[in-house]
């Protein structure tokens, strides 16, 4: 599953593809993708990509001129975004790239964008549970709210961050991974985020010191921009709109190393299971 610094990556760079593009035509070849919009075509064809904004995992389209329309657009588990330009070549982003995704449209293609350049976005997902959604600005605002504040902006509250961790009963790792509370941390990074606050996954997040807590927030913070600087973690074949391959895992500390040596203190890494998800930690120096 694409995570925050992949689904950025994506978003930045579809910006320097489609923002100013004018939309001739919309081609859906699955409604559930659409959320059943009929409507779809007709209210984006003539419409010019003004911004693709994002909050945790979630894309935000916007038009110029249009300050009651926007289209959400969510990856999800498998979902992808190519963009063929007028001249064919295909470059894209998303979940597990492979070379007959590159056959625009395909078989996991629901839906195309087509632009007045002859250039088309695409919306590929395998399993159908990304999606593209119109909706007004009440729609927008209602969607941004169901997430909490990202450690990744500059004003991330490290006070209001603790003090909402002491009414917390769950395990840390449970507490970081959702997006209601703190958004966009997924697995990978919130077991990179906690081995580098020396705190273990399992610890009760109303027993986390005011102290491990800033260490957290600036943990989460820095290992997101730095695996964001680098076009974020690959597997089974991620690849941003370049065609690159995101490289962050040749830093990973502890997820997907069990087994291995703890580079800090030479304890031996473990994997086990926390908040329904495969937990990657060093006992030896995370309490």
């Amino acid at each position: 599953m694409p995570e925050l610094p992949e689904v950025e990556t994506v978003r930045m760079q579809l910006k320097s593809k489609v923002v100013g593009k004018t939309i001739t035509s919309v081609e859906v070849f699955h409604a559930k993708s659409v959320n059943n919009d009929e409507t779809i075509e007709d209210r984006l064809v003539g419409k010019v990509i003004a911004e693709i904004d994002r909050i945790g995992k979630l894309m935000i389209f916007s038009f110029v001129n249009e300050d009651n329309l926007f289209l959400l657009a969510h990856l999800k588990m498998t979902g992808q975004f190519f963009y063929l330009d007028e001249g064919g070549e295909a470059v894209g982003g998303g979940h597990s790239v492979t070379a007959t995704d590159r056959d625009l449209p395909g078989r996991h293609t629901r839906a195309t964008i087509h632009f007045t350049d002859h250039s088309a976005l695409h919306f590929n997902d395998m399993r159908i549970f990304g999606y593209l959604k119109l909706t007004d600005k009440a729609g927008r605002d209602a969607a941004k709210a169901r997430f909490g504040p990202e450690p990744i902006n500059p004003k991330f509250d490290t006070e209001w961050f603790y003090q909402k961790l002491k009414k917390r009963k769950t395990p840390i790792k449970a507490a970081l991974l959702d997006q209601t509370f703190i958004a966009g941390l997924g697995n990978i990074y919130v077991d990179e985020t906690l081995w580098r606050a020396k705190v273990r996954p399992t610890r009760l997040a109303d027993k986390v010191t005011k102290k491990e807590a800033a260490a957290i927030a600036a943990a989460s913070r820095d290992v997101m921009n730095e695996s964001i600087n680098v076009g974020g973690t690959t597997f089974q074949h991620f690849k941003d709109t370049g065609g690159k391959n995101g490289n962050f895992k040749d830093y990973l500390k502890v997820f997907g190393q069990q087994g291995k040596k703890c580079e800090r203190c030479g304890g031996t890494i473990e994997k086990i299971r926390c908040a329904g998800r495969g937990t990657h930690y060093c006992p030896s120096c995370q309490k």
